[in-house]
């Protein structure tokens, strides 16, 4: 009996093993700290960007989807419990046309009975420009009706590896159908 669990810690040893090495992931603690010496330079950084995120609902093909909703949300004022999902381009300015550099890619809810709020985890993945292929992950409560939102920024990838630091929403235009166009003003640390 007592040979199972030494065979499936092995399996599970070696696995994990063949993954980190074929990937180059750190697969330990002394690793890793090799790993952040090698790939970045060991003074952290502070970046400010600012960027523009598009939600288009009313389209054909729109960049926000509902995929799940309770029963009790069509009666709710705030929608509570209406889930959703969004791959809105990423923007280096509010006007239609304006430069894509990215994607914010991610899971909405409306999480709130008493007021507009969503709650949302989603990754902006860039696409183009200075930090094409790296992500910054964001979570955070965004109160949507508020003037200025506040959600945090809790990791990311590239030239943000280890990033925190916090964004600051504003929504620049909204119209009847749902479809709006959000000003992001990020300060973040990195290395």
């Amino acid at each position: 009996m007592e040979k199972k669990p030494i065979l499936v810690t092995l399996v599970v040893f070696f696995v994990a093993t063949t993954v980190s090495i074929a990937y180059g992931i750190p697969d330990s603690p002394e690793a890793l700290e090799k790993w952040l010496e090698t790939q970045h330079p060991a003074k952290e950084k502070v970046t400010r960007l600012v960027f523009y995120v598009r939600d288009v609902i009313s389209t054909p093909t729109p960049t926000n989807v509902a995929v799940a909703r309770a029963n009790s949300t069509i009666g709710s004022p705030t929608n509570f419990g209406l889930v959703a999902v969004i791959d809105d381009p990423v923007t280096v300015g509010p006007e239609p046309g304006s430069k894509i550099i990215g994607r914010a890619e991610g899971i909405i809810a409306l999480a709130s009975l008493e007021e507009t709020s969503l709650h949302m985890t989603f990754t902006i993945v860039f696409t183009d420009g200075e930090y094409n292929s790296s992500t910054l992950s964001f979570v955070g409560r965004n109160a949507y009706l508020t003037k200025l939102r506040q959600i945090s920024i809790v990791g990311g990838t590239g030239a943000f590896a280890l990033a925190r630091g916090v964004t600051f929403i504003d929504t620049v235009r909204s119209n009847s159908s749902g479809d709006a166009v959000f000003h992001y003003d990020s300060v973040l640390l990195h290395y």
